[in-house]
């Protein structure tokens, strides 16, 4: 016959806890909202677009973006992972979500020129892995704040490849993308790796947000409401932005990363036999 010894233990170990944050808004002078998120907190998964073209084809875009990225993603990632491996299931997402908005205007003619920014963080333990492609933005506010991701623009290009003085750049250059999914023939997205510490704020962003309120603006809210007010942080946000003439769409995901050591109770039957 068997009988158990039971033993209970317990082990500090470090639980890895995200507080999240978002909200999507139309803003003051559009009529619909061609902006679509992605929030999956138990994966670690977050995504934001911001699409674009007539007749709401924005709005398809970036919702045929999100959708396609994150089933792919959801699909591929599993824990333990290398980095490269995450990269490479970011750069795959992207690409699915890319053939399939160019294969949807193929077929229909009314989302001819659709195309759409995509942003998106897997956050697995204590990194965050970030793919991008457009001038949504990723940022980082520890000490201060720190845009993580490179706007894809015509009048970043002219800095950086031609040299051309910023002040000399005209203003719409800084809104002509120079890549995009959906339209771009061969899309190249910036990957960046970030290690985070404790409290660290990660923010994603359409341009509804930065073409609003400056880098220094975003941090003040963001630190006001980093406290025992976190979710409210996400309306403060969009509310400023509409504040200030609210002429895009606004959308916004924060994730305030805080690993904490927990007791876990352990229990271990042993099965001994017994005559």
């Amino acid at each position: 016959m068997l009988s158990k010894d039971i033993s209970r233990h317990l082990k500090v170990r470090k639980v890895f806890a995200m507080n999240v944050d978002y909200r999507t808004d139309t803003g003051k002078r559009r009529h619909h909202n061609e902006d679509s998120i992605m929030i999956d907190n138990k994966r670690g998964i977050f995504l934001l677009a911001d699409g674009m073209g007539g007749h709401q084809a924005g709005e398809v875009a970036s919702r045929m973006a999100v959708e396609v990225a994150y089933d792919h993603l959801v699909a591929m990632l599993k824990p333990g992972y290398s980095c490269a491996d995450i990269f490479k299931y970011l750069t795959s997402a992207l690409s699915k979500a890319d053939h399939s908005i160019k294969i949807s205007t193929k077929n229909n003619f009314s989302l001819m020129g659709m195309g759409t920014t995509l942003v998106m963080m897997v956050i697995m333990k204590s990194r965050a892995y970030i793919c991008h492609t457009g001038d949504s933005r990723a940022y980082l506010i520890r000490g201060d704040i720190r845009q993580i991701t490179k706007d894809q623009t015509w009048g970043n290009y002219l800095v950086e490849h031609k040299k051309t003085p910023r002040e000399k750049i005209p203003r719409q250059s800084w809104h002509i993308l120079t890549q995009a999914v959906g339209v771009t023939n061969k899309i190249t997205p910036e990957l960046k790796e970030v290690k985070l510490e404790q409290e660290d704020i990660l923010l994603l962003c359409s341009d509804g947000l930065t073409d609003m309120l400056k880098d220094h603006e975003v941090e003040k809210i963001v630190r006001k409401y980093k406290g025992q007010y976190f979710n409210k942080t996400a309306f403060a946000l969009v509310e400023a932005a509409n504040y200030r003439g609210g002429k895009d769409n606004i959308s916004v995901v924060l994730v305030k990363y805080k690993p904490s050591e927990a007791e876990l109770e352990c229990t271990i039957c042993h099965g001994k036999s017994k005559v």
